[in-house]
Order: structure tokens, then C-alpha cells, then sequence
């Protein structure tokens, strides 16, 4: 289990800050102004003897010698929504293991948006504030979102989740519908990746992740009954893409706890009545449940399935990639 704290961010400067001022920077703000991945910096920190290697503090004067700093440095966040109506298809798994993914290197933030909190609770007993503060809703005061974050571990943070959160289920303003957007708008350029773990339902809470996403990921168990409410989702999708956010694009389906000797015949091409298949399938493996239940990352425990995640990832990058090139 990894300490909690909460990000400094409220008080702290800005990357841009820190690289613009030349002022000393942590691994992941130097990999960023290098242009680098984190562990690839890292290495070549360690290889090249970079003064401040050993402590993980580095000055700009030091880094100039070995690298070409970048002015400033910026993201503008991927938001991804992980979202299936029907229940028990792996929604918070799916999320939790690929921010894991993503923080290998860079910053990701998981957003719990579902009340049930599952994926908070793996990493918090204590009660801490959640993401409800920060919305505003009914016009209740309305916390600074940077300080609801927590870091579970280097790179990964978490946007903690209540049963708060089920409040939000009738519209009080027009404006409630991106209310969830409109909180993250500080924070779009501290994270690369922001991944929405959404709750099993339609409505209010899952609009409000789809306007505020780019992307949509729906998780699908190889079961009989995996397909019901596809049709649903979809037609909420494309409801939120024609009025409210048409930069909404659906990445595809994943096969999630995959068995493939227990494969159900044609669920594949029943899926692909409403959303592309991915390539890549998650296995079904004890290691998951293993990995929650010590509250543990899960490469600590199964590198090989983590692996899958990993390329899960990539194929998710290439499939963006793709979309903004076809959109010049």
C-alpha cells in the first residue's frame, strides 16, 4: 500500500512555472521537460550521473548540459470515460489497471464517479472529501478540486468518490449537465491522462462524465447477458456527441475477463452492431481479486497480466492517434 497525501497543487507553482523560473524539479516534471517517458529519463539520469539522480531533484542549469529543455510544459488532458449501464462488467478493474498503465509514464488521473466508491475504498479507509465538493450542485459550496486529489502512488492520483454522489441525479440548473467538465478545467493540464471510472446506470452522473470525456471505453464480459443495455449506451452516446460535447468519439468495446474456451459464439459481432472490438482481451485470472483484496497494485502481483494492460494502452494511443489525424 502506498502513502497517501494530498497534492500540492493549490499551493505550489505551475510546471510552466518551475521550467520558465529554472527553479529545481522532481523525476517526472524533468522527464516532461526533457520530452521524455519517465523511466526512459530516469535511466538516462542514472547512466549519465545527472547531479541530483540519487535524490530525484533536479536543477535546469544541470539538465541544460545534457538535454534540450523545452520552454514550458503543458497537457492538455485525454479524458477517458469507462462506461457500461449493466453492472459487473469490470468497469472499475478496467479503470483502476490501465491509470496503473498510463502513471508507468506520466501523470494519469482516476476519477471515481461512481457512488458505490469501489475504487476509492481501495486505497482510502479514512472518510476524505470526494469529488462531489467540487461541483457545486444546488448551489452548495464548491471546493478548489486540486486540493480533493489524492497521489496513491508516483504518477497515479486519485479523485476520491462518496455515496454523495448519488445526490446528483436531477438537473437544478442547465448547467448541471457539465458540472463535472466545468471541475475539471483547472486540472486539464496537470494530468496527461484522466480516466472517468463511470457507475453502472444512465442519467445525470453519466452524462455529466460524458460531456466532460473524449473518449469512450465500454468493458464486456463474455457472458450471455453481456449485451443487454449496449443499445441504450450507445444512443446516450450519440445523444451527448449530437447536442452536448461533439468531440465524443467511442474508442470501442473491450472483452474483459476473457476465457476464450468459454467464449460465447458471435458475442463479438453482437457487440459490433453498436461499437467497434478492440484486439486486445483482458484474461480472466485470480490475480485481479488478489491484487484488490491486499489493496496492491497489480503488477506487484501479476507482471504478466499487467502486461495485457500494457498493451491495452497502446492499442488505445494507436486508436486516438488515428481519430486526430483523420480529423485534419
Amino acid at each position: 500500500m502506498h502513502k497517501i497525501h494530498l497534492i500540492p497543487m493549490g499551493g505550489s507553482k505551475s510546471k510552466e512555472m518551475i521550467v520558465e523560473n529554472g527553479q529545481s524539479f522532481n523525476e517526472m516534471e524533468a522527464a516532461e521537460a526533457c520530452g521524455l517517458p519517465l523511466q526512459q529519463f530516469v535511466a538516462k539520469a542514472k547512466e549519465y550521473k545527472i547531479p541530483g539522480w540519487k535524490t530525484g531533484t533536479f536543477e535546469r542549469a544541470k539538465l541544460q548540459k545534457f538535454f534540450e529543455i523545452r520552454d514550458s510544459v503543458e497537457f492538455d488532458s485525454i479524458v477517458l470515460a469507462i462506461s457500461n449501464q449493466k453492472g459487473g462488467e469490470g468497469k472499475t478493474t478496467l479503470s483502476l489497471c490501465l491509470a496503473e498503465a498510463f502513471s508507468e509514464d506520466t501523470a494519469t488521473l482516476l476519477i471515481d464517479w461512481d457512488p458505490q466508491a469501489n475504487a476509492t475504498r481501495l486505497f482510502v479507509k479514512e472518510e476524505v472529501p470526494s469529488v462531489m465538493e467540487a461541483l457545486g450542485y444546488r448551489k452548495s459550496k464548491k471546493r478548489n478540486i486540486e486540493d480533493l486529489i489524492l497521489e496513491v502512488k508516483k504518477n497515479l492520483f486519485l479523485l476520491p468518490s462518496s455515496i454523495d454522489l448519488a445526490n446528483l441525479t436531477t438537473p437544478y440548473e442547465r448547467d448541471d449537465f457539465e458540472l463535472l467538465k466545468d471541475a475539471l478545467l483547472p486540472i486539464r493540464s496537470k494530468f496527461k491522462y484522466i480516466i472517468i471510472d463511470c457507475p453502472p446506470s444512465l442519467g445525470l452522473i453519466l452524462e455529466n462524465a460524458f460531456i466532460a470525456a473524449d473518449f469512450i471505453i465500454v468493458p464486456v464480459q463474455t457472458r450471455a447477458f453481456s449485451l443487454q443495455g449496449l443499445g441504450d449506451l450507445y444512443e446516450t452516446f450519440q445523444k451527448i456527441q449530437k447536442k452536448a460535447n461533439p468531440r465524443l468519439r467511442m474508442l470501442g468495446a473491450i472483452l474483459n475477463q476473457f476465457e476464450k474456451q468459454k467464449a460465447l459464439s458471435g458475442l463479438a459481432e453482437g457487440i459490433k452492431k453498436y461499437f467497434p472490438v478492440f484486439e486486445t482481451t483482458i484474461a480472466r485470472k485470480e490475480s485481479i481479486p488478489q491484487a484488490q483484496a491486499r489493496m496492491s497494485l497489480l503488477k506487484k502481483i501479476d507482471g504478466d497480466l499487467m502486461q495485457s494492460f500494457g498493451d491495452l494502452k497502446n492499442e488505445i494511443l494507436r486508436r486516438i492517434s488515428k481519430i486526430e489525424k483523420e480529423k485534419k
